[in-house]
């Protein structure tokens, strides 16, 4: 029997038998790291900047450079996984990220600044496909899109304790407190996760290997390119806010704890927006929800920007969390329709892949944003303009769910 049909037999509702909640804790750690060390990043960006005596502008390399790490590894270990088993790797690549975190706050120049987190984002990309594989696995096929759709409010939570710890401890502890944690946390986790999680046995089935052009077979073809049209557009938006914001609002005047603080918010209403969204997902295809979710999250991002030129804390702490309960849920409903989209061997890959051609569109927005800041633009027009792939992204999906 395969696991999703004995999942199938043993749960109903959310509950999670024994094997079942084991997988989900495990990887929803791992999760929880992987947004604390995304999002760590933005607030030490004015510290880390003046630490290094680069210009502000410069820092939209560090930040796509992690992006294309990302890229990378969610495209060579999400395949990894369904050869060689999603536990090893997801402890391989949960390695990674520690050390590269580690390296992030030793480093002393931009060069090796961008070294780090490009290795930071081999690994988080390599972590992603493999954690949402083995939930999609252990769960039976009515759950899997409310489970990983609920999985995924754990990175922001993950993205709203790192903010919310570097705007406690930038000016006590320096900048390089936060990633000295994101090294010790991860590399603690590595003996539990192989001790504890059960291996792959989807891996199995495709042990010779998934070639991407099996994600186009058997008339999935016009599906896999709107979803990932729809992912590149998703995380472009995703990615983009969440390293810019503290330094946007910073240039916009607020302090940079309280730009900090900002960012926190909007995790904050990640993690509500998430799980609320997750649980509707029993009553809703998620093709359905992302039509209304990806509206609203574009509609609030502008509002950010609109909001901010009157440099009063609140308005803009409650746009951001109303921008990240959708925006969020907007990621977290694509990483479902991906999870959902592909047999059982192919998963990790179709994950993968989906997140990586994702991840491109995470490159090309922080360069971009940088590209708008190093031209002065006015913070209100760079968050208009943050708005417009949230509406691109629901052209695809509404071009998806015909698929």
């Amino acid at each position: 029997m395969t696991m999703d049909r004995a999942a199938s037999a043993e749960s109903s509702g959310f509950g999670l038998t024994g094997l079942q909640g084991r997988v989900f804790a495990l990887c929803a750690v791992v999760a929880f790291l992987d947004g604390f060390d995304t999002q760590s990043i933005g607030p030490a960006a004015p510290a880390i900047v003046a630490a290094l005596g680069i210009k502000l502008s410069a820092f939209g390399s560090v930040f796509s450079v992690s992006q294309v790490g990302f890229l990378c590894g969610s495209l060579i270990f999400s395949a990894a996984g369904d050869r060689f088993g999603r536990r090893k790797i997801l402890a391989l690549s949960t390695i990674l990220f520690a050390l590269a975190s580690l390296g992030t706050a030793m480093a002393g120049t931009l060069p090796v600044l961008l070294a780090a987190r490009f290795a930071a984002g081999l690994g988080l990309g390599g972590a992603t496909p493999n954690f949402v594989g083995l939930v999609s696995e252990f769960s039976p096929p009515e759950l899997r899109a409310r489970r990983v759709t609920i999985l995924w409010a754990a990175v922001p939570f993950g993205g709203m304790a790192g903010a919310f710890a570097s705007s406690a401890s930038l000016q006590t502890l320096g900048w390089q407190a936060m990633f000295y944690l994101g090294c010790a946390a991860p590399l603690l986790l590595v003996p539990v996760l192989l001790k504890a999680l059960p291996e792959s046995t989807e891996a199995a089935l495709g042990e010779n290997g998934v070639s991407v052009r099996r994600l186009f077979a058997e008339g999935r073809a016009f599906a896999t390119t709107w979803l990932w049209l729809a992912s590149f557009m998703t995380w472009t938006l995703l990615i983009s806010v969440a390293f810019w914001t503290p330094a946007l609002l910073k240039q916009a005047g607020f302090t940079p704890p309280a730009a900090a603080a900002v960012l926190a918010f909007s995790n904050a209403g990640g993690v509500i927006g998430t799980l609320v969204i997750g649980a509707a997902l029993g009553r809703r295809r998620p093709h359905a929800a992302l039509l209304a979710i990806l509206p609203a999250a574009g509609i609030l991002v502008a509002a950010i920007g609109l909001l901010a030129g009157g440099g009063v804390f609140v308005p803009v702490a409650v746009a951001a969390a109303l921008a990240g309960f959708f925006s969020s849920a907007a990621g977290g409903g694509i990483l479902a329709v991906s999870a959902s989209a592909y047999p059982g061997a192919m998963r990790a890959t179709g994950v993968g892949w989906a997140l990586g051609f994702g991840r491109i569109g995470s490159i090309v927005g922080p360069m971009a944003v940088g590209g708008l800041v190093a031209q002065a633009w006015p913070v209100p027009w760079i968050y208009c303009a943050l708005a417009l792939p949230a509406l691109a992204a629901t052209f695809f999906v509404a071009l998806l769910a015909r698929h």
